[in-house]
């Protein structure tokens, strides 16, 4: 079988889900019978454009009349936690941009919907599917690192269109990314927090520390993973540039995402957002487990609501 046999209807047509998932729906191949916005004449240009059989308004038609396998769903996170549960009890598979919910409690919910149905629920957690860090974590795990002893992350993302509270619902993507490359987070102090700006200190279980600064709105976007090893220290820039220095040498291992590690297809790639839909697509064939699930972002959506509530006042762990 092939993505090609994974029949999906995607719920939001606003500007990311046109300009950067849907692109990333058809790159992959899937079929992409129909798509379902409020706004009718906005869901009509998105069928259109992107050649799906039929546009909806209401997402229980769509399921009902389209013998859907998935949904994907972009929106307010309100309405992801509406259109996953709808989905999920009407039968369907569900991919669902993050913040998964409003809060992590109801992201549980929907993790805990999906197991009693036996269905899969897999959030937008984008960055553990950039080929930059997929690379990065298998230095990090593998021969020749030795035991990771610290890490310091820096993500300043544009602000996001629909997020009133960019520390709430933008700071769990790196939050995952931390829990991505050296597992559960024990403790999360945060140094200063504000809504869209926060310095934030980490303990592992492993016993690594780490830091995060994160600002939604800078001048300009830009992320960095510094990673120290007992015999290497390892870094990526921007998800396109990694760089590994082994102890005792001088020599520099350096390994640059292009057109040609990211498959032709751009910054949806390299990015990560082509890679996770693929990814979805094979676990709802049964080909491969599903590599970010709805723990995986209750867990990073607790964190960043724990920093949140400081308030600009030292949290503790």
């Amino acid at each position: 079988m092939s993505l090609q046999d994974v029949r999906v209807g995607f719920v939001g047509c606003g500007r990311h889900a046109t300009e950067v998932l849907l692109p990333a729906v058809h790159a992959a191949g899937m079929d992409l019978a129909s798509v379902c916005d409020l706004d009718r004449r906005r869901a009509q240009r998105t069928n259109r454009r992107f050649g799906a059989f039929r546009p909806y308004q209401d997402l229980r038609k769509m399921i009902d009349e389209m013998d859907l396998d998935a949904v994907l769903v972009c929106g307010p996170p309100e309405m992801h936690s509406e259109a996953a549960t709808v989905a999920l009890e009407r039968g369907c598979h569900v991919w669902v941009e993050m913040p998964a919910a409003p809060t992590a409690d109801e992201a549980d919910s929907i993790a805990q919907l999906a197991a009693t149905r036996g269905l899969i629920a897999q959030p937008g957690l984008m960055m553990r599917f950039a080929p930059a860090y997929r690379r990065l974590r298998d230095i990090v795990t593998g021969e020749g690192f030795g035991r990771a002893l610290a890490m310091s992350i820096t993500w300043w993302p544009p602000l996001r269109d629909g997020h009133d509270d960019p520390l709430l619902f933008d700071a769990p993507h790196v939050l995952d990314l931390a829990r991505f490359m050296l597992g559960e987070i024990e403790g999360v102090c945060a140094l200063c927090a504000a809504p869209q700006r926060a310095s934030l200190a980490l303990s592992f279980a492993s016993g690594a520390t780490g830091t995060i600064s994160f600002v939604a709105g800078a001048a300009r976007s830009h992320e960095s993973v510094f990673i120290a090893g007992t015999d290497s220290l390892a870094s990526a820039e921007d998800r396109r540039d990694l760089a590994v220095r082994r102890r005792d040498t001088d020599e520099i291992t350096l390994w640059r995402v292009d057109s040609a590690t990211a498959e032709g297809h751009g910054s949806t790639d390299q990015l990560g957002y082509l890679l996770e839909i693929e990814s979805f697509g094979r676990s709802v064939l049964g080909e491969e487990e599903p590599r970010a699930t709805m723990e995986d972002a209750a867990a990073a959506m607790r964190l960043a609501e724990r920093v949140a509530a400081s308030e600009e006042v030292p949290s503790s762990p």
